[in-house]
């Protein structure tokens, strides 16, 4: 992290806790006289007055989320699972995701909190009598109307795409948890670790990358846009298809053999896929001739906090293992 960077964060920790001092609602205050206009706290999370008093924030929809003292918060989804575990008193969570206990590497982290599963009925949740749900909209379908509906404030996290999306959802977390700083400090470590893998490097050549994997009939990739570029990126990576495609295309083999990537990323047990598709037995990597660096998909597929996790495996595949 350069001076200049380091300032800004220092200046941005500095402007959020005294937000959190001077316009968070105090228990038993109510909300009287709480009137900030379009506060910005960083990454497009933006605390804003209420006609009838008080602050929220918006989420991915637009519906505004009043800024209370929640008690009994349920996350429905991995990235915000471990962002409570960081940001948020354990007494504080009601449940989190059933995918994120059921996880090999880190399932450890929710031992001993209640689970629910996030793409089920939504009665499940409001039998928990949550009185905040972190969601998002590739849940069951209208879950967020019926929770609503139900009297329980729904934060709709949107789509989930990688560093930028983790920093807006992090903010907005810190913000309906009362701790913004906290949530500062947490992405400032994170961005700074990011940024220091590829550093490492210094003068050293970077090698020449490209995410796929082996969806049905379709060679898919991630770059500019997702979780998969910035882990690339941050691993010391050049992801070659950031300068032509933008998110998620779908490749043919002529496209991924003009790209002509010395290395493959996919996930572990996707190269013989990748590589068992028609005409990819001429790209250099499938030859023997380059390099396929797989990662577990509990790390590789997930756009929150393992993203730092996905990129430290992956620098030590690309530069460190023989």
């Amino acid at each position: 992290m350069n001076r200049t960077s380091l300032l800004n964060l220092l200046a941005l920790a500095a402007a959020l806790a005294l937000t959190a001092a001077t316009a968070w609602p105090r228990p038993g205050a109510g909300n009287r006289g709480l009137r900030v206009r379009g506060m910005r706290t960083g990454s497009h999370a933006v605390a804003q007055s209420l006609p009838e008093g008080g602050l929220a924030v918006a989420d991915a929809s637009g519906h505004l989320v009043p800024l209370r003292h929640y008690r009994r918060i349920v996350s429905t989804n991995l990235v915000t699972d471990r962002l409570l575990v960081e940001l948020c008193e354990p007494t504080r969570i009601r449940a989190v995701s059933s995918a994120a206990a059921a996880r090999k590497r880190d399932g450890h982290r929710y031992r001993g909190l209640t689970t629910v599963d996030g793409f089920g009925p939504p009665e499940a949740i409001v039998a928990l009598a949550p009185d905040l749900v972190l969601a998002n909209s590739f849940g069951a379908p209208g879950s967020a109307e019926r929770l609503r509906g139900a009297g329980i404030e729904v934060f709709d996290l949107g789509e989930l795409r990688g560093e930028s999306s983790l920093h807006t959802v992090a903010t907005s977390l810190g913000l309906l948890l009362g701790d913004p700083a906290r949530a500062a400090r947490l992405l400032g470590s994170f961005s700074q670790r990011m940024r220091a893998l590829a550093a490492r490097l210094g003068t050293r050549p970077r090698l020449r990358a490209l995410y796929l994997s082996r969806l049905g009939p379709d060679l898919q990739g991630g770059t500019v846009g997702t979780s998969y570029h910035d882990i690339m990126t941050a691993a010391g990576l050049a992801d070659v298809a950031a300068e032509r495609y933008r998110d998620w295309p779908a490749y043919s083999a002529e496209q991924v053999l003009e790209l002509g990537p010395e290395v493959i990323v996919t996930r572990e047990g996707f190269a013989t896929g990748v590589c068992g598709y028609p005409g990819m037995d001429r790209l250099g990597p499938c030859r023997g001739e380059g390099r396929i660096l797989e990662l577990p998909g509990e790390l590789l597929d997930e756009p929150g906090l393992a993203m730092l996790e996905a990129a430290e495996e992956l620098f030590a595949l690309a530069y460190e293992e023989p």
